[in-house]
């Protein structure tokens, strides 16, 4: 009786271990179905997308300052396509708001990532987006700043 007892507890675990083969053999086909569904309306072929360019959040950039000298500074940009422009902040403005300029005037262009450099004499300076301090902080008041891409 034993052993009637102990065969059919292998009959059932054998019962068992074959449901879960089928079950796990019929997951399979199921998934090699959808991989290979070639009429999915949202499949985008890797080969003929183009790179999607996410664009950086800035800060919103404020109306430009008048006032107070003293309180004021003035920065001015040169763009790659040769254009110098120039922009008054307050001193206490981070410069964050220098990146939220810039993208602002190159436009069409604002997409392409950019890299904002200060000459130095003897050598350039690239400035970090990630580094909070203010005009005055920095170094950038009254200052000629350049945009070169990326």
């Amino acid at each position: 009786m034993i052993a009637i007892n102990v065969s059919t507890a292998a009959d059932n675990n054998n019962e068992n271990d074959e449901d879960l083969q089928k079950a796990l053999a019929m997951s399979m086909d199921d998934q090699k179905e959808i991989d290979t569904k070639s009429d999915h309306p949202n499949k985008v072929d890797d080969a003929t997308a183009e790179p999607q360019v996410k664009k950086p959040s800035y800060l919103p950039l404020p109306e430009e300052p008048k006032g107070d000298r003293n309180l004021l500074c003035m920065v001015g940009v040169r763009l790659p396509d040769g254009r110098r422009i120039r922009r008054n902040f307050l001193r206490t403005d981070p410069v964050q708001l220098l990146w939220s300029f810039c993208s602002l005037e190159l436009k069409e262009d604002s997409n392409r990532p950019f890299r904002l450099s200060q000459a130095i004499p003897g050598a350039s300076k690239t400035l970090d987006f990630n580094v909070i301090s203010t005009f005055e902080e920095s170094g950038l008041a009254n200052s000629m700043i350049s945009v070169t891409w990326e």
